[in-house]
């Protein structure tokens, strides 16, 4: 503790407590469990595209993805980034149709489109997994960057910030996330783009920047990198990070939030944009980093470090606390929405589907039980986290596309499959997804291909061997109406 920067702390606990007001203010604002889960499905396009900025960018996009190009260069954008942005813009093709139906979540969806209401328990539990390795790896970043730059020990400050969003976010639900988002997005994309100016104006230019990182390595700003990547291993990590976009729990939750079709069209297309120019500048301010330390003869044994670093022992601490409030807010903003998907999954698809005639009250009571019992199992998991923040963000990423990239779009627009023949397709791509993963892939195949290769596999048997009895009757599931 003798190492404690105060300007770095000061600006740190400032932050924390502007954001419990915040979960505050939206406890007051929250009255039953819709303006809960979708803030009464009332939200604007403003709030809703800045809400989905920051829900968006995290640990892994600031100080993952800078890591990343240290330890990797540029091939970063060919390799995740594409694939993220494509995803985006795959998205607003579908979101119409996502709207009209007026579901609140993704197991509502499948459910609705299979005719299967255990669609809901299943998917919700494939949800729930995902969440929570989100919130490990969100954690473990944020209680990386504020141990680096404030001396404070790391087993100490994972707990403080866990207890700070779970508060938060437990208060309030979607009406304290959204704001929060509102605040932390501004803050995030407009303070990244004054770091990268700096580092700019600082090492001489963009021409500069790119000069001396392929001196480096010339592999740095190569679009495949250092044989890190290959052609397949390409394609199937856009696959990969493109299968997370519609299938993120927190996505059709703000769809659902949203007041009308033409909002939700609207924060998709608005968000794209701006999330197409934060994440080229990221990819720079990771050049810019990799430089920066090289010529200060800093070297950093884990990529995760990089940015931290470069915080600590290269800006000055007044670019430093601009920076540091932009990875605050792009962690946090992430990390609470991930826990508030985690209360609405545990709530609405699997003790509804369980105790169908559950009051909103216990609804509301059990989503904020959840949200308790999540968060806090993640911050436990984080204080000793089983991989990097990248390795886990690759993981969730096989574990959602493995899961239900086939069976999600083709129970949208196809007719005809039986509802079970879906449900055994998301099943099996997430078993043997997740088994490839862990055992290194089979035959050089990646194990997104061989997850979403083996759910395409059993959709088509089960569309020729079961009856086509397609979707059942849909339905309206219980709300706050009802």
């Amino acid at each position: 503790m003798a190492d404690v920067n105060p300007y770095y702390l000061g600006a740190f606990v400032v932050y924390l407590l502007i954001v419990l007001a915040i979960g505050i203010w939206g406890y007051r604002k929250t009255t039953d469990v819709m303006d809960f889960w979708v803030m009464g499905q009332s939200m604007g396009p403003t709030l809703a595209t800045w809400s989905l900025v920051a829900n968006f960018v995290s640990a892994v996009s600031v100080i993952g993805f800078i890591g990343a190009v240290y330890g990797g260069g540029y091939s970063l954008m060919t390799g995740t980034i594409l694939g993220l942005m494509l995803g985006v813009s795959g998205l607003y093709f579908v979101v119409g149709r996502v709207r009209q139906l007026n579901h609140l979540t993704l197991p509502d969806i499948i459910a609705d489109l299979t005719g299967r209401q255990a669609a809901r328990p299943i998917a919700g539990t494939v949800l729930l997994a995902n969440g929570w390795l989100y919130l490990i790896m969100q954690l473990v970043g944020a209680s990386l960057l504020v141990t680096t730059i404030t001396g404070v020990p790391y087993e100490y400050m994972v707990w403080v910030i866990g207890v700070v969003f779970i508060t938060y976010t437990v208060l309030g639900g979607l009406v304290s996330v959204a704001w929060t988002d509102l605040l932390q997005g501004t803050i995030m994309v407009a303070a990244v783009l004054f770091a990268l100016g700096y580092m700019v104006l600082d090492l001489g230019g963009f021409t500069a920047i790119n000069t001396e990182f392929a001196a480096m390595n010339s592999a740095n700003v190569a679009p495949l990198g250092a044989g890190a990547y290959t052609l397949i291993g390409v394609v199937a990590s856009i696959v990969a990070f493109f299968g997370t976009i519609f299938t993120e729990q927190n996505m059709i939750v703000r769809i659902a939030a949203t007041k009308d079709v033409r909002t939700a069209k609207i924060h998709l297309a608005a968000s794209g944009v701006i999330l197409s120019v934060f994440y080229t500048a990221l990819v720079i301010l990771g050049g810019a980093t990799t430089v920066a330390l090289g010529n200060a003869g800093l070297s950093i044994d884990n990529i995760d470090n990089a940015f931290p670093t470069l915080i600590t022992d290269y800006v000055p601490t007044s670019i430093g606390v601009v920076i540091i409030l932009a990875v605050m807010s792009a962690i946090l903003s992430t990390t609470d929405t991930r826990l508030h998907s985690t209360g609405i999954t545990t709530a609405r698809d699997i003790y509804s589907y369980f105790r169908p005639n559950a009051s909103d009250e216990s609804q509301l009571r059990v989503s904020r039980t959840a949200t308790v019992v999540f968060g806090i199992t993640a911050t436990a998991a984080a204080v000793n986290p089983p991989d990097t923040i990248i390795g886990l963000y690759n993981l969730r990423a096989i574990l959602l596309t493995s899961a239900f990239l086939v069976p999600v779009y083709t129970a949208l627009y196809l007719s005809g499959v039986n509802g079970w023949a879906v449900l055994a397709s998301i099943v099996v791509g997430t078993v043997l997804g997740l088994a490839a993963n862990f055992f290194g892939g089979g035959l050089g195949i990646p194990a997104t291909f061989i997850g979403v290769g083996s759910a395409a596999l059993v959709l088509l048997v089960g569309y020729y061997a079961l009856p086509n009895q397609g979707s059942g009757p849909r339905r309206e599931y219980a709300t706050s109406d009802d």
